[in-house]
Order: structure tokens, then C-alpha cells, then sequence
């Protein structure tokens, strides 16, 4: 074997060594960001369980449209900024803008957490659209993250029209 055909098969057998490394380095970043996805994913779960968000969550379904009567009280978001104790409904809000800009920037898996969670995101966005559209009044730009989760939300849904169940998993009687 002459020194050219050794380089050659030197030379081969680095660029193979290289690749491996890089197919190996690849994986493991792709199962590193699953990690912090499922990190941040559990984080924001872990929100829906604290009792203040649930007391914030029956304000928004049974005292909120009862309130958005009241011009006094619609009045209150043109207040820079608005009184949180008065409007408690933004801090539901708010909670679903963050997970928005999670969603939007990556950091949370969009189809992961949709999957169990349209339904409420598209139901909030609606209960809270009136109170929304009255806060942007005075800031036009207001809950954008929120109104890009809700509209990624109503794409799932029209995505699954008949639902997101594995067609060949059995259904309960």
C-alpha cells in the first residue's frame, strides 16, 4: 500500500469519525431542547393548579360580563396603569400572554401544549376579548402573545375538527 492510498483512507476515516460526532451532537441537542420544553411545559401547568388562579378564573366566567356592564367599571381601563384590584381579570390575561410568548418563541412545544389545552385558551380569549379591546384602547398592543396562542389555537381546532383521539386507539362505551 503506498503512503497516498494510507492518507486517503486516513483522511476517510476522519471525515466518518467527524460525522458521527455531529449526528451524535445533533441528537443530543434535539433531546436537550425536549428537556427544556417539557420543563417549561410543566412550569406552566403547575400555574393552572394555585387556587388564586382558579378564584381569577371563576371572577372571569360569572362576575366579569356582569361587570362589562357597568361604564364605571369599563371606564377603569383607560387608567395607566389599570387597578389590578378593580380589573383582576388581566392577570388571566396576562398568565396566557406569557404562555403565548412561550409558545411563540419555542420555549414551550406549540402542538404539545395545545393538544390539551385550545379548548380553554380559545374560551378565555373570548370571555376576555371585551375587556381586552376596552385595555387597548389607551395601549393598542396589549396581549398580542395571547391573541397569537388564541389564534394558533382556532388553527388546532380547525386543524381536529372531530377531535384530536388517535383514530386507532379504541373509544370508551
Amino acid at each position: 500500500m503506498t503512503y497516498e492510498a494510507i492518507g486517503a483512507y486516513s483522511a476517510l476515516g476522519t471525515l466518518i469519525v467527524i460525522l458521527a460526532t455531529a449526528i451524535a451532537a445533533l441528537v443530543q441537542l434535539r433531546h436537550l431542547r425536549q428537556s427544556n420544553q417539557l420543563s417549561g411545559l410543566l412550569s406552566v401547568l403547575q400555574l393552572f393548579q394555585d387556587p388564586h388562579l382558579h378564584d381569577l378564573i371563576d371572577f372571569v366566567r360569572t362576575d366579569l360580563p356582569k361587570r362589562m356592564e357597568k361604564p364605571e367599571f369599563v371606564a377603569g381601563f383607560e387608567q395607566i396603569p389599570v387597578d389590578r384590584k378593580q380589573h383582576p381579570e388581566f392577570h388571566l390575561a396576562e398568565l396566557y400572554e406569557e404562555i403565548g410568548s412561550f409558545v411563540r418563541s419555542g420555549l414551550i412545544d406549540e402542538k404539545l401544549f395545545l393538544q390539551g389545552h385550545w379548548y380553554n385558551v380559545l374560551l378565555y380569549w373570548k370571555l376576555l376579548q371585551p375587556a381586552i379591546v376596552a385595555g387597548r384602547k389607551p395601549r393598542p398592543y396589549i396581549f398580542e402573545n395571547f391573541e397569537y396562542l388564541a389564534s394558533r389555537a382556532q388553527a388546532w381546532c380547525d386543524h381536529h375538527p372531530r377531535g384530536n383521539y388517535p383514530a386507532s386507539a379504541p373509544r370508551m362505551t
